[in-house]
């Protein structure tokens, strides 16, 4: 995000018709991430059939942690 200093966006569209004009608008807060913890994965290597382990400990937040998600990149070597 170019502006990370800015906490609390706006977002409106204006529509103009022949007739009308309309408006909407979100509102919303940029919630910071976490920080100071850590997350390692076992093995490092695998395949699709691979039971992999991930473990995350000492994540902290202001707002609290509901959840988690991994995201993975596929490599594929010929």
């Amino acid at each position: 995000m170019n502006n990370p200093q800015i906490k609390y966006w706006k977002f409106e569209v204006i529509y103009t018709f022949e007739t009308a004009n309309s408006s909407s608008s979100i509102h919303f807060y940029r919630n910071e991430p976490p920080s100071n913890g850590s997350c390692s994965i076992t093995p490092l290597n695998g395949t699709t059939n691979t039971s992999f382990t991930v473990l995350c400990s000492d994540w902290l937040d202001d707002d609290g942690i509901k959840d988690y998600s991994i995201h993975c990149i596929l490599l594929f070597s010929s």
